[in-house]
């Protein structure tokens, strides 16, 4: 079942609950407070349960943004994510972690006969396991990006295609398990409502340029350290990829401060 409606056609009851005029009173958990008008209600089912997805509209909070409180961010597949104040962040892998589960658990079904209520049972938990990653992925993402957002008032990402990435079938299901997609959406609407912003950077040259000199190392994926000839700093691949990432942000905002959209203290 997918219910669709707009504002005029649901409400919310003294008693809490959500009035829809397709269906009536249904009882509701918010797990967080609706903040603007309600324009939009999707209804859907997930597994065994159900979800209540709203799309509200609010004021925008004016662009007053701090740009001596900045930081880049890496993301990877051995690290999730490496600030350019070094902070690292260990990558989950959620998937990985079930995959063992879930192969045994999708070979069951091909033991069962198709139709009868031990193959409809075994497909539904097979089902769960997958939702149950999901959930942990969501958990994970969105706290890491409410805490980024709330740390930092400009954080600069690259501007990865990763339709184009996940072609490549080595790393396509590490990709897809990281949700670097949903993690950068997360991160863009978040900083917005905490009164920062996400820039994204175009990434040509972040892992292969210096951030001290800018003297370009070639180094292919599998070389984790960046090892400078010119200055002769060290570093790991993934801080100075972020760091450069950092400092192509702060160009694009130094664009910006004529226009009176950047504050520096």
């Amino acid at each position: 079942m997918n219910a669709k409606g707009n504002r005029m056609a649901m409400s919310f009851s003294d008693n809490g609950k959500l009035f829809n005029t397709k269906l009536g009173e249904i009882d509701i958990l918010l797990h967080r407070p609706l903040e603007g008008r309600i324009k939009q209600l999707i209804i859907k089912r997930q597994g065994k349960r159900w979800y209540s997805i709203f799309c509200v509209e609010r004021q925008v909070i004016p662009a007053n943004i701090n740009a001596n409180n900045a930081v880049g961010m890496d993301v990877g597949l051995n690290k999730y994510a490496v600030l350019s104040n070094g902070t690292e962040y260990d990558n989950p892998r959620f998937l990985r972690k079930k995959e063992k589960q879930l192969k045994k658990a999708q070979r069951k079904i091909s033991e069962k006969k198709k139709g009868s209520a031990n193959y409809i049972g075994q497909v539904q938990r097979v089902r769960q396991l997958h939702v149950k990653v999901a959930n942990q992925r969501k958990d994970f993402l969105h706290k890491l990006s409410y805490n980024l957002a709330i740390d930092y008032s400009v954080i600069a990402v690259e501007n990865l295609n990763i339709r184009n990435m996940i072609r490549n079938r080595k790393i396509s299901k590490s990709i897809s398990d990281a949700g670097w997609g949903m993690f950068r959406n997360m991160l863009a609407y978040k900083c917005e409502k905490n009164g920062g912003v996400l820039i994204k950077v175009e990434q040509k040259f972040t892992s292969q340029d210096c951030s001290y000199c800018n003297n370009r190392v070639k180094k292919s994926l599998s070389i984790r350290t960046h090892i400078c000839q010119k200055c002769g700093v060290v570093l790991d691949r993934d801080y100075n990829a972020a760091k450069n990432i950092l400092q192509k942000a702060i160009e694009e905002l130094l664009v910006t401060v004529g226009q009176g959209c950047v504050r520096t203290v």
